[in-house]
């Protein structure tokens, strides 16, 4: 007797090994766009904002609260700068993966379309990733990668505030796979930041002296060298398109999989 039930429909896979060869193809390829792009104004915010408050700080051993306020001005700032290039560079990111060209002002106009939407939602966002952190760290893993998307359904879907409830939805039957692609990316930025940290700034920075008390901290600041400025917006800017453009690509490949289409269709929202 023939077994008339169909087969169930196999799912389709995500693909970590995809995601990250397309990230790494992708970045290399249009290297100079991306390092350019987030160097430019990064440096720029550097040499003008940072580096004047740092030469401004006087540190206080006795009073480790004395400099808040400067402190909160640096990450502040820090904070919209990287959310206005987050959302630059996932627009890029997917029309250069739907052979579309990279579309500067598309993206720019998108990014500032979208940054009260993507600031107030990373903030959300951000607070419940942390709150499944402290209760365990695979919680907030999965936090992480349910919201995962978020960003490009701002950018390219106009999605707004409900931006959260579509990368829920995309992200279904996927948090795992994103979460694997979330590791992998943590563990690439941690080396290359552990690198920077040992060979730049223990070089330049006495911090043995400052416990010991043989250095000055007041004088820390001010004896920074120039240079630090500018090779910390570069790593910055060899960094962070990587985890960005993961997302963007990750994006395209859940709209494939659940709605049709390829990753060129995505840019038909701005005809």
């Amino acid at each position: 007797m023939t077994d008339t039930n169909p087969s169930p429909a196999m799912k389709a896979e995500l693909g970590i090994g995809r995601i990250l060869g397309g990230t790494f193809s992708l970045y290399f390829k249009h290297f100079p766009l991306f390092f350019g792009v987030v160097f430019v104004p990064y440096v720029f915010y550097m040499i003008v904002v940072v580096d004047p408050v740092n030469q401004s700080v006087t540190l206080d051993p006795t009073n480790p609260f004395a400099n808040v306020g400067q402190s909160f001005l640096i990450a502040g700032l820090s904070m919209l700068l990287i959310i206005f290039l987050q959302a630059v560079i996932v627009r890029m990111s997917i029309s250069l993966n739907g052979g579309q060209g990279a579309q500067l002002g598309a993206a720019l106009r998108g990014a500032l379309a979208g940054f009260l939407p993507i600031l107030l939602l990373g903030i959300v966002a951000g607070i419940a990733t942390m709150v499944g952190f402290f209760l365990l760290v695979v919680p907030g893993l999965y936090i992480l990668a349910l919201l995962y998307v978020y960003v490009p359904a701002i950018v390219f879907e106009k999605a707004g505030f409900s931006a959260l409830g579509r990368s829920e939805e995309l992200t279904k039957g996927y948090r795992w796979a994103i979460v694997g692609i979330v590791l992998v990316l943590v563990v690439i930025n941690w080396v290359i930041s552990a690198i920077y940290t040992a060979v730049v700034v223990t070089t330049v920075v006495d911090f043995s002296g400052i416990m010991d008390g043989t250095v000055d901290p007041n004088a820390i600041a001010a004896s920074t060298p120039w240079w630090l400025n500018i090779l910390a917006s570069a790593v910055q800017a060899f960094t962070l398109p990587i985890g960005l453009i993961a997302s963007g690509l990750v994006y395209a490949r859940l709209r494939e999989i659940k709605e049709g289409g390829s990753t060129g269709d995505l840019l038909k929202v701005f005809e």
